[in-house]
This record gives C-alpha cells, sequence and structure tokens, in this order.
C-alpha cells in the first residue's frame, strides 16, 4: 500500500540562532543540516527498499517551495541516486506550493524565549483543532489544511499499490497535518518532538483524510 513520508528539513542558521523563520524562501541549511540531509537519504533508500538500479519503494520525492526544504531533498536526491548506483538527477525533485511551514504572521523573524513561546502555545492550539487558535497576521489550522491537504491527497492519487512517497516540509506543519489527517491524540503529538530529518510515515490505507494511519513518528515505530 502506497505511503507519505513526511520529512521535516536539515538544521538552518535559524533553528541554531531560535528565530522564527516560517516566510518562504527563509534560511539555508547549516553545514550539519547537510549532513543530516545526506544521512536521512541513506536510511530513507534501506527503509524503502533500494536496490542497485532502482529505487525501490520510491517513486516520488517532493519538496515545499523553501530554500531549506528544496536543499534538503537535493542531499536526500543524491543518496537515494548513490543507493540505487543510478547517475546524478535520475530522481526527479517536484516542488510543490502549498506544503510550507505555519505561518509565524507578524512574529516572523522574532527571536527569543518569549517569541518561540507564543508560536508554542498557537501550535498547541492548530493541534487540538482550534480554529481561534493563530498569530497577528497568521493562519489558522484550517488555513493551513485547505493549502496541505489538496497537495497530500494529489500525492496519494498518484501513488501506487506499493509506491511512497518522500514529501520534504517542516516541523510544526507536518506535526500539525498528521495529526489531523490521522486523529492522532493531540496530546501525543505535542509531546512528540521531531527533530530535523526525522520523519512522520502516513498510510491512507484507500481513506479520505482525517482516516488515515501513522505507522511511524521519528524514531518510534506506532500505529495511531
Amino acid at each position: 500500500m502506497g505511503r507519505i513520508i513526511l520529512l521535516r528539513h536539515g538544521q538552518t542558521y535559524s533553528n541554531l540562532q531560535r528565530i522564527l523563520d516560517t516566510r518562504p524562501p527563509g534560511a539555508e541549511l547549516t553545514d550539519l543540516g547537510r549532513e543530516q540531509a545526506t544521512t536521512v537519504g541513506l536510511e530513507l533508500a534501506e527503509l524503502c527498499g533500494i536496490g542497485h538500479g532502482n529505487f525501490g519503494r520510491i517513486s516520488t520525492l517532493i519538496s515545499s517551495i523553501a530554500i531549506r526544504a528544496q536543499q534538503t531533498a537535493v542531499h536526500v536526491a543524491a543518496s537515494l541516486e548513490r543507493a540505487a548506483s543510478l547517475p546524478k538527477d535520475s530522481m526527479h525533485i517536484d516542488v510543490r506550493t502549498g506544503i510550507h511551514e505555519i505561518s509565524a504572521g507578524e512574529l516572523q523573524g522574532a527571536q527569543g524565549e518569549e517569541a518561540a513561546a507564543l508560536y508554542t502555545d498557537a501550535f498547541r492550539g492548530w493541534l487540538d483543532g482550534d480554529a481561534d487558535a493563530r498569530l497577528d497576521s497568521g493562519e489558522n489550522y484550517l488555513e493551513v489544511l485547505e493549502r496541505y491537504q489538496p497537495v497530500l491527497e494529489s500525492v496519494v492519487a498518484d501513488l501506487g499499490e506499493d509506491e511512497d512517497a518522500i514529501v520534504v516540509s517542516h516541523g510544526a506543519a507536518i506535526r500539525v497535518v498528521s495529526t489531523h489527517a490521522c486523529g492522532v491524540d493531540p496530546d501525543f503529538a505535542f509531546g512528540a518532538y521531531l527533530p530535523n530529518c526525522r520523519f512522520v510515515i502516513l498510510n491512507p490505507q484507500d481513506k479520505p483524510f482525517g482516516q488515515w494511519k501513522v505507522e511511524r513518528w521519528a524514531d518510534s515505530a506506532v500505529q495511531l
């Protein structure tokens, strides 16, 4: 059955400085972020059964429009190609709108504990399905789903029975969308941090959005 692998981008300079950086194009990857992307690409190659001359289950590699996501996808693609012994650019990267990070609104570019706490408070509301939860000039969870859900549904529609799509996206967006796609307990999603270059695997199971299942969250195999 086809699956979606929602992969958070590698470490960025904004991550290092604790800057709220939600508006594309955003910051670039650090050297560590590039290493993380290379490493997770090899991990996904093994997970998805890449063999000599083929990409195994992986049919599609998609990235958000943010620079950090596209750079992550480039390094992931290189690792997949290396694992499959295929030439450079064999794995096409499809850059899609709609799957960027949840807007920090007027807090875009803010730094420090206070800004982080305000974003975290809004994040909890997004997980809980609180339509009033938003930062000034930012989005609520319904607006996030309105742009993000159609992308995932179009990806699912194109997946074969035993194919996987890797979607390089962003930490808060992945956790919020996965919660609403799969009916995940908001308490779990709030506490289950998703580090750089870790991923959530969604299995749609031929069911509508909202009834999908989580197979893996970061480094834990789960059934949610």
